[in-house]
């Protein structure tokens, strides 16, 4: 075959085929949505530039239009010393049009791939202006979300009201090379030192869970209750076979993903993404249930400390403040530099006075 005969084939990668289709329907919009359902990087470039404007200084750059939008919408927040422009009423960072498919992804990826309710909320938690229809085109072109999407014939279950700290949704989960019953009564052993034992111990009725080595953890915690559920109907133990499903099916999408076989390499981000990402029957995280907040995660802090290539701890910019915090906001322009510094003594303060209280066990109670 001559060079002139072969034919060259261009794939399109997944970030092309995205903004085709987000093009697609921002073109099919009405003509008063199309220009702010989205917010560029030139837009945006315009918002900052206005916000941080002197009033000495003339406004003939923008229309009034303009003006009015951005002052009703928009504010001017430090971040690592840097300004960033803000929705008011989130005080969330605006996502730029040309970020939308590396943001999404990477939440979506953050969740263990859960559907378009999860990836929204864990969005809106970082970011603003990210509209629904971006998310939902994202997930029409995840091939392996489409391919594995779990069968709507779920086990009926019962469900579980939150008491404390063993009775939520969280999850743990460990790889064992066998089910034998010595490898998990090591694992309980170990999650029951930490966290506490449960009430009630409930299990199927598999070898590893009936052989009297699992009987030892009742006599390390007497208190704890120790049933199984009834042999070959799985309806008994619903909420965990319910569980399960969802974990192997983010397992599942995981090891596509990253064209892996060796799950166990998987199961700790799987099981963490699950973890922080919405409940639909609690409307919050297991995560926050479990520990009382959300996850420490300044995502927007330490992607400005990589571009600017921090590496000595000298160079380390401003930490950030939790920018739900109204106390700490001081102005119309949350300006974290003008944080109150005796917020050290204060804290100090308040801890001290916590512990004088008799009737206060923990801080997690209070």
């Amino acid at each position: 075959m001559s060079q002139s005969d072969s034919t060259i084939v261009q794939i399109d990668n997944g970030e092309l085929v995205y903004y085709t289709e987000l093009e697609k329907h921002i073109n099919s919009l009405s003509e008063k949505f199309q220009a702010k359902s989205v917010i560029k990087q030139s837009v945006y470039d315009d918002i900052v530039k206005f916000l941080l404007l002197s009033k000495d200084k003339p406004l003939s750059l923008f229309s009034s239009k303009f003006i009015f939008w951005v002052k009703k919408y928009f504010i001017v927040i430090k971040i690592a010393g840097i300004d960033i422009a803000c929705y008011i009423k989130s005080k969330k960072p605006i996502c730029i049009y040309e970020s939308y498919y590396n943001v999404i992804r990477e939440a979506h990826t953050t969740i263990s791939h859960g559907g378009r309710d999860k990836t929204i909320h864990e969005l809106n938690s970082h970011y603003s202006w990210i509209p629904r229809f971006a998310v939902e085109i994202f997930l029409k072109q995840r091939i392996s979300c489409q391919t594995r999407k779990p069968i709507k014939q779920h086990v009926i279950t019962k469900p579980i009201i939150s008491l404390g700290v063993m009775t939520s949704k969280f999850t743990w989960a460990y790889p064992l090379k066998n089910k034998s019953a010595v490898d998990v009564t090591l694992k309980l052993r170990e999650l029951f030192f930490v966290f506490g034992p449960p009430r009630i111990l409930h299990s199927d009725n598999g070898r590893e869970f009936v052989a009297s080595v699992i009987y030892e953890l009742k006599e390390l915690f007497p208190d704890m209750i120790f049933i199984r559920g009834r042999p070959r109907h799985p309806q008994t133990q619903g909420c965990i076979e319910r569980a399960n499903g969802v974990l192997c099916d983010a397992l599942g999408k995981w090891m596509s993903i990253n064209n892996s076989s060796h799950w166990s390499d998987g199961l700790l981000p799987v099981v963490y993404g699950i973890n922080t990402r919405l409940s639909v029957v609690t409307k919050t995280t297991p995560y926050q249930v479990m520990f009382g907040q959300a996850p420490r995660s300044d995502s927007d802090f330490w992607k400005i400390a990589e571009e600017n290539r921090v590496i000595d701890e000298e160079d380390l910019p401003t930490p950030v403040t939790d920018l739900n915090d109204d106390n700490i906001m001081n102005d119309k322009n949350n300006d974290f530099n003008d944080c109150p510094e005796n917020i050290d003594e204060d804290i100090i303060q308040f801890v001290q006075q916590l512990s004088d209280d008799a009737g206060a066990s923990s801080l997690v109670d209070i």
